[in-house]
């Protein structure tokens, strides 16, 4: 299966996921939401946001 393109970010996107509570929003991640968000993007996000995942850290089931 093709990976979608990856698109930087606005300056928009990047200003809420610097104030988004990391931990709330994995906590909240259900299997569900997994068949929507593309985890891998959200990586993407956190890293070019400057704001990245601590290395370890587990968000989602992957």
């Amino acid at each position: 299966m093709a990976t979608e393109p990856k698109l930087d970010p606005s300056k928009a996107c990047c200003a809420v996921w610097q104030k988004a509570n990391i931990p709330c929003l994995c906590a909240g991640l259900t299997k569900e939401k997994e068949k929507i968000w593309c985890m891998e993007k959200v990586g993407y996000v956190a890293n070019f946001c400057k704001k990245p995942f601590p290395r370890g850290y587990k968000c989602g089931s992957k």
